[in-house]
């Protein structure tokens, strides 16, 4: 009967922290844009043990990475011309994060929470000043602010 009590306890209290707070803050060690809104990375999740995690960057949306042959499935001219057009944006949004890393490291993330995705996590990334990296992409026009819901299109 403890044992139960002591397992009920522990179930309420994980539930009632829940994954709302989120964790971090951690380390980052080689960090690289997989698309505009996306890093992997090796996270420093304890003295001398990391984990290769997919992280998207929490609060921003930038154009999905495409190849020139996804876009040539689409069924339509326009459909296709705005999957090739998404694709030029989501380069110059990649760039633009590749570049940020690169400038701003070391990088930690802090309020991580499970993505919708499996093996994918949320978080909020910031460099070496404190700066973000979702508030940079949106300040250079490469993404918008996104608190989830359903993608707009990027090019009409």
């Amino acid at each position: 009967m403890r044992y139960g009590r002591f397992i009920l306890l522990s179930f309420l209290l994980s539930a009632s922290v829940g994954w709302s707070a989120g964790f971090g803050p951690y380390g980052l060690t080689a960090p690289i844009a997989t698309d505009g809104d996306t890093i992997r990375a090796d996270v420093a999740i304890w003295p001398s043990l990391s984990v290769d995690a997919a992280i998207r960057v929490a609060g921003v949306d930038t154009p999905e990475m495409r190849t020139k042959a996804a876009c040539d499935k689409r069924a339509s001219v326009a459909e296709r011309d705005g999957c090739l057009c998404e694709m030029v944006l989501a380069q110059k949004a990649k760039d633009f994060a590749d570049n940020w890393i690169r400038k701003n490291h070391p990088l930690t993330v802090n309020q991580i929470k499970p993505d919708k995705f499996a093996g994918r996590y949320d978080a909020a990334v910031t460099g070496s000043t404190g700066d973000s990296l979702a508030g940079a992409l949106i300040a250079a026009g490469v993404g918008r602010p996104y608190s989830g819901g359903a993608r707009q299109p990027w090019c009409q």
